[in-house]
């Protein structure tokens, strides 16, 4: 099953370099149903929207990030 991305919870956040791989890692392990994430194209450096299936995975990784 592929998340639809036009309902899907998303955010969008600054990533440093190298800590993609982190952020990631942080979605597999703590994610219960499907996610995507792409480059923020509004931004032209380090910037990637996250999109969420679940609102709760979408809230668990909101503050996890602040």
């Amino acid at each position: 099953m592929s998340i639809d991305l036009a309902t899907a919870h998303k955010t969008s956040i600054k990533v440093q370099y190298g800590d993609l791989a982190d952020v990631v890692d942080w979605c597999k392990r703590n994610c219960k149903n499907e996610w995507k994430f792409m480059e923020d194209m509004n931004d032209q450096w380090n910037g990637y929207v996250f999109f969420f299936e679940s609102y709760r995975d979408f809230v668990a990784f909101t503050l996890w990030k602040k």
